[in-house]
């Protein structure tokens, strides 16, 4: 059984200790944090906590016990360190703010020579050897000791470019990213009241190519943030060979990891969808299908990504690949049945049939 620590616990790290907790060869040693609030709570209700620091190096025992204080005055009690922690497993999964992986990986994670770590998409592509995606990379990261998961956004464009590309030729796609200004429980971030554009073109490119080397050169990303909290949504335009629309839908059909909506007239909105869904996590990316539509040798189509959970399933698959286990199809299957994405899938393309 892999034994699994879990270093910050946002809106990532919280979902992949639940997701390790539903996976039978996975142990969760436990969660670490930098400071108290309700989600410490919430950790200490299902495995021990570990108490984080800012900064390493100087003075760090010192900080340790300042940091272990300001739990127990919150009274939570931690069961240890960081290092403790470290000590304790073979893979840490970082899910630490931007950046801060990167300093966790020279800092702490160095100090245990064989220790393996999981890196998310707020961590340049730099930071390990491999950009996992459960279809595309899972091969080459068997026994990697550093594998990077890429963002929601990234990890959303592999998958429905992954499916489209296994019926068609693709000489070039631009996607349009409508993103979502703050997940749910961040009341500080934004906009309130605003459109944020990107940069042409955004990164996002660029963290698809490192895992998808077929879609170099061809590739365009931009957007614009808007003050919602569902869903992003991307608008599609790929320029090549396609076979018949319903071949397209059948690729998409045939991934578990995206959901093809339909429905009676309109095209299904983002909340009315996450109402569907019970408000709960939603791992699969949606299709819309009313949206599927070739013109000469143009594809065109949109999608859904929930933010806060369309990671989780690769999170999964990029622990037992780094941790030795060759087969890509046997995690991805013992992945999706204990997140019970065909239980998912079923339920809302029978709310949103395709008619």
């Amino acid at each position: 059984m892999f034994k699994i620590g879990v270093n910050g616990f946002g809106t990532i790290g919280r979902r992949v200790a639940n997701a390790i907790l539903k996976q039978r060869d996975m142990k969760l040693v436990g969660i670490s944090d930098v400071s108290p609030s309700w989600k410490s709570r919430y950790a200490i209700m299902n495995v021990p906590l570990y108490v984080s620091i800012r900064e390493y190096g100087k003075d760090e025992a010192n900080q340790f016990e300042i940091a272990k204080k300001t739990f127990t005055d919150c009274k939570i009690k931690p069961t240890g360190t960081i290092l403790d922690l470290v000590e304790e497993t073979e893979l840490i999964v970082d899910s630490t703010p931007k950046d801060v992986g990167k300093k966790n990986k020279e800092q702490v994670y160095s100090r245990k020579k064989d220790l393996h770590a999981i890196f998310e998409g707020g961590e340049k592509a730099s930071i390990a050897p491999v950009t996992f995606n459960a279809n595309i990379t899972y091969k080459d990261a068997v026994g990697k000791q550093f594998i990077r998961v890429p963002s929601c956004n990234t990890t959303g464009m592999l998958r429905y470019m992954n499916s489209v590309q296994e019926v068609s030729t693709i000489k070039n796609v631009i996607i349009n990213l409508i993103k979502r200004g703050a997940d749910p429980g961040e009341p500080e971030t934004g906009p309130i009241n605003d459109y944020v554009p990107t940069n042409i073109p955004s990164h996002h490119a660029d963290d698809v190519i490192a895992a998808d080397k077929r879609l170099e050169g061809k590739l365009i990303t931009y957007g614009v943030t808007v003050p919602v909290t569902l869903m992003h949504m991307h608008n599609i335009l790929a320029i090549g060979s396609f076979p018949s629309r319903d071949k397209i839908l059948n690729a998409f059909f045939n991934n578990p990891r995206i959901v093809v909506l339909g429905g009676e007239k309109d095209v299904p909105t983002a909340g009315q969808i996450m109402d569907a869904n019970d408000r709960r996590d939603l791992y699969q990316i949606v299709v819309l299908e009313k949206t599927v539509h070739i013109h000469n040798d143009m594809l065109l189509f949109s999608a859904y990504v929930h933010q806060e959970a369309d990671i989780i399933p690769e999170n999964i698959d990029a622990i037992r690949a780094s941790l030795g286990e060759s087969d890509p199809y046997d995690s991805i299957i013992k992945t999706n049945e204990s997140l019970e994405l065909k239980k998912t899938k079923k339920r809302l393309e029978d709310l949103f049939p395709v008619l």
